[in-house]
């Protein structure tokens, strides 16, 4: 009876031994085919291994990095890109901070290290308990800003970010944007009022509120900073009086969206605004660009006599020395290709062939690790005759910098132009469209520029 019972245990524990091996041999199967859906295996690994080219699975709950060289402006090129594990919104955003890319997703701030831009570093990720939207450099310390509140952190020390402080606007209204200029903080809260704070060394003192007027358009600052003068809107809209003589100075604007909810960049002689579509206009501009001549009054009325002469009419009143043109991205990107083409009609009929960008190398985080990753084989965009212009579609970004104007758009298209002074303009020279580049097949929803790099953040396709 005993031999017997020791043989049914024994029989037991055999079958239990056999099954956990074969559980376990699944659930190793199991973890080394996800591993490969995201990671790219060592290239010695197997023959297998080097021949595969095609990915599997694209992973959903992503936002991409991307840095773009433009050294040559007219073939810029996709260097490197770093996928990370986290969703970005539409109002998250990336800027650089010396040697450092800085970018949101929805509830966490990213740190970049592009000293080597062709070879970006992922270093940490600082969590924020609520969702958390733009970012802005100033000086050791960033400002993210929420709906309810700013953080300013300290990123004195890149690799270990830590928020020195948190604050609000009075009565805890809701902020709609900020910026931020020399020591202070600008934020334009959703109650109508601008409230400026001194933030030299992380933490912001409330040192001025300015009701805005009804008519309210943009901000520029005035000499006696942080006060700033509010340029109100005009039955002329695409010339505020304002606009002139804050550009002449060369003063500058603060970048909050408009009383429109236009995106704002600007330089010492230049602003950019998005145009809001009107339903009555079927050939909308993307963007407005207002430039200034600005090397002396003595130049004026050579500017003003000019102006008749080509134009056969008077410089409108208040305009001083201003231009204003109208930037259509997807026509001029189409002219553009065609140029290139040498406008082949055959060419064109027969579809003109664009490939979108695979970067040189490419990335993606995991468990707060970055490993090199396979790619996805780049898709194939065929233009004709009959398209009247680049489905580049609607802009999501643009930037000023040294002259020139970069727009990434929302089909995945990343475009440089020039931007020309107003002795240009009234000379009769033209600007020139320097390059469009297609992306990979992401969304960008922000762009930062630096010298001779463009930084993307994108999200998947919707």
């Amino acid at each position: 009876m005993l031999k017997l019972f020791v043989k049914s245990i024994f029989s037991f524990m055999i079958v239990t031994l056999l099954l956990s091996v074969v559980n376990i041999g699944c659930g190793l199967k199991s973890l080394d085919q996800n591993q490969q859906d995201v990671f790219e295996q060592p290239e010695k690994n197997t023959l297998e291994q080097q021949q595969r080219t095609v990915p599997s699975t694209k992973p959903q709950e992503t936002s991409v990095f991307t840095v773009i060289e433009i050294e040559d402006m007219e073939y810029p090129t996709l260097a490197a890109s770093i996928q990370l594990p986290y969703l970005a919104a539409p109002n998250n955003t990336v800027v650089l901070s010396g040697e450092h890319a800085y970018l949101t997703t929805e509830k966490h701030l990213h740190v970049i290290d592009v000293s080597l831009p062709q070879r970006p570093s992922y270093l940490t990720s600082l969590a924020f308990p609520n969702a958390i939207g733009k970012v802005l450099a100033s000086g050791d310390h960033l400002v993210i800003a929420t709906p309810q509140k700013f953080h300013l952190v300290d990123i004195s020390q890149p690799l270990q970010p830590v928020i020195a402080s948190t604050g609000y606007l009075p009565q805890q209204h809701r902020i709609k944007d900020l910026d931020v200029l020399d020591d202070h903080l600008y934020v334009h809260g959703e109650n109508d009022h601008l409230y400026i704070f001194y933030a030299p060394r992380g933490h912001a003192q409330l040192v001025k509120v300015v009701e805005l007027s009804p008519r309210w358009w943009l901000f520029s600052p005035k000499a006696d900073r942080p006060n700033v003068q509010q340029i109100e809107t005009s039955t002329l809209e695409r010339l505020p009086g304002g606009i002139s003589e804050a550009l002449r100075s060369q003063r500058g604007f603060l970048q909050l969206q408009s009383s429109k909810n236009q995106k704002v960049r600007a330089s010492s002689y230049c602003l950019v605004m998005e145009q809001i579509q009107n339903p009555m206009r079927s050939a909308q501009c993307d963007l407005l660009i207002y430039s200034a001549y600005t090397k002396g009054y003595d130049e004026q009325e050579k500017n003003e006599a000019r102006f008749k002469y080509m134009f056969g009419k008077d410089l409108p009143a208040g305009s001083g020395t201003v231009a204003v043109e109208l930037y259509y991205v997807g026509a001029e990107g189409l002219h553009y290709l065609k140029a290139k083409e040498g406008n082949d009609p055959l060419k064109m009929k027969e579809g003109m062939t664009l490939t979108r960008g695979k970067p040189k190398i490419a990335y993606a985080v995991s468990a707060a690790e970055m490993q090199q990753i396979t790619q996805y084989p780049p898709e194939t965009i065929v233009l004709n005759d009959k398209q009247l212009e680049l489905p580049v579609g609607p802009v999501t970004d643009f930037q000023i910098l040294d002259g020139l104007l970069y727009v990434v758009s929302a089909n995945g298209f990343f475009s440089i132009r020039s931007l020309i002074t107003v002795k240009e303009y009234l000379h009769g020279d033209d600007a020139q469209f320097l390059s469009v580049t297609p992306l990979q097949a992401n969304r960008p929803i922000s762009l930062a520029v630096g010298k001779g790099f463009a930084y993307v953040l994108a999200t998947p396709e919707d």
